[in-house]
């Protein structure tokens, strides 16, 4: 007789059949969890080191709210953070200033925090008032969405895949009802919404504020709740928005967002970089000749900006090159040239930096044309010779009459390489070469 402890493991223990059981059901519930970590993956954030984190928190940045405790959050590594960010595809491409937040979104994500990218559906159709002092016009939802999938492609080269999440607003708006908008407009008042500056100015001016003006920041503000943010990216121009969603949040119990807020970098005429202003901005899908022609041709005074958000090189080398200019120890020149180089070669690769910057040289410092021109095609209209003026127009080198009028008189174009004059035609027997300004060339083919 076995002893009583065995005797009891028996009487007790399960029967030949309900161990199969046991076994069957535990085989299954390993077998689910291993389906939901796949589905569900636990991500265990990495944290910073405190030079590090301290850097993440002030380069390109102009506010943090709250910093303390965002800091906290990030070293503690506790918990994977919801990182939020929000894009009006209002034109179908994004230009170097975007790439400032991108790069902070890129380093949430390598530290193992999720990213949830906002495509304004809904809110592009309104028309964000921010930066404006009159209503903007509405876009259609199809031309939003054509210029969404380009957004998202070249997000993708700043920003991994991995890690983010890409939402559009329809998954909520979609289903809301007049009750919902009410029940939103409720919790702000119009005293609220006139604080912001653009809305100030349009009062000062007797400009119409549109109703839906005043909504704009209510939608953005309601997608921290949507998808229950710990933090909202986002540039000096949205913070009141950003605020409004974190209010938002508090108010339906949810813990209020921190707000990161980067700075804005100035485009190629001194003011902020613009979707709107496509000829002073430095776009992501540039080649590399004419990123590194745009950073040559900034203003000198914006050096340290570009330096400094608009690049990631170490910050120890950019004060090294900053204190250098300051003191007069190096020349602007090199340093734009540096800076280009630098640029370029994080767009697109060192070896096309290399071969920019002796494209650059050969055509700026030798006086030859570019080898890529592009060409545009112009219609004769029978015509043997066209004015200089006219043709700047049918090739949309100018964007009107008096801007081409002003381009020629001032002795900014050239064709085949000689200055223009108001008395100048381009035969149309001949294709010719007509430079606009420092950077701009066009092949006219005659159809």
């Amino acid at each position: 007789m076995p002893p009583p402890f065995r005797r009891r493991f028996w009487r007790y223990g399960p029967r030949p059949k309900a161990w199969s059981r046991v076994v069957f059901l535990f085989a299954m519930g390993f077998m689910l969890r291993e389906q939901l970590h796949s589905l569900y993956p636990v991500v265990v954030p990495t944290r910073p080191s405190d030079p590090e984190l301290d850097e993440f928190l002030t380069r390109g940045m102009a506010e943090v709210i709250v910093r303390e405790d965002l800091a906290a959050a990030l070293r503690a590594g506790d918990r994977q953070l919801r990182i939020k960010q929000g894009f009006d595809p209002t034109h179908p491409n994004l230009h170097l200033g975007h790439a400032v937040p991108l790069r902070k979104l890129r380093k949430f994500a390598e530290w193992g925090h999720e990213i949830v990218i906002i495509v304004g559906d809904w809110t592009t159709q309104i028309g964000d008032p921010t930066d404006k002092d009159e209503s903007r016009p509405t876009v259609s939802h199809e031309k939003v969405m054509k210029n969404a999938e380009t957004y998202l492609e070249q997000f993708h080269l700043i920003v991994t895949r991995e890690g983010t999440r890409v939402v559009l607003q329809s998954e909520w708006f979609g289903t809301f009802g007049l009750k919902d908008v009410i029940d939103l407009a409720a919790r702000f008042t119009t005293q609220q919404m006139l604080q912001r500056e653009e809305f100030r100015k349009r009062l000062e001016k007797k400009t119409p504020i549109p109703i839906k003006d005043l909504l704009y920041p209510l939608l953005q503000a309601y997608d921290s709740v949507a998808i229950k943010s710990d933090v909202e990216v986002g540039g000096t121009d949205q913070l009141f928005n950003i605020l409004a969603g974190r209010e938002l949040q508090e108010q339906v119990g949810q813990p209020p967002q921190q707000v990161f807020i980067n700075q804005l970098l100035e485009g190629l005429d001194g003011e902020k970089m613009s979707k709107s202003k496509p000829k002073q901005s430095i776009w992501l899908t540039d080649q590399p000749n004419e990123v590194y022609g745009k950073v040559m041709s900034i203003e000198d005074k914006l050096m340290p900006h570009y330096f400094e958000w608009a690049t990631e090189m170490p910050r120890q080398e950019v004060n090294k090159i900053l204190g250098a200019l300051g003191n007069k120890d190096l020349h602007p020149k090199e340093a734009k040239e540096r800076l280009a180089w630098q640029i370029t070669s994080e767009l697109h690769s060192p070896a096309a930096a290399d071969e920019a910057k002796v494209a650059f040289a050969k055509q700026f410092r030798e006086g030859e044309q570019p080898e890529d021109i592009k060409v545009v095609e112009v219609e004769k209209d029978g015509q043997r010779e066209i004015n200089i003026v006219d043709v700047l127009r049918a090739a949309k080198l100018a964007p009107s009459r008096s801007e081409a009028l002003r381009l020629v008189k001032q002795g900014g174009v050239r064709v085949d390489g000689s200055k223009a004059s108001l008395e100048t035609t381009v035969p149309t027997a001949t294709e010719a070469v007509i430079q606009v300004g420092k950077r701009q060339y066009a092949r006219i083919r005659w159809r």
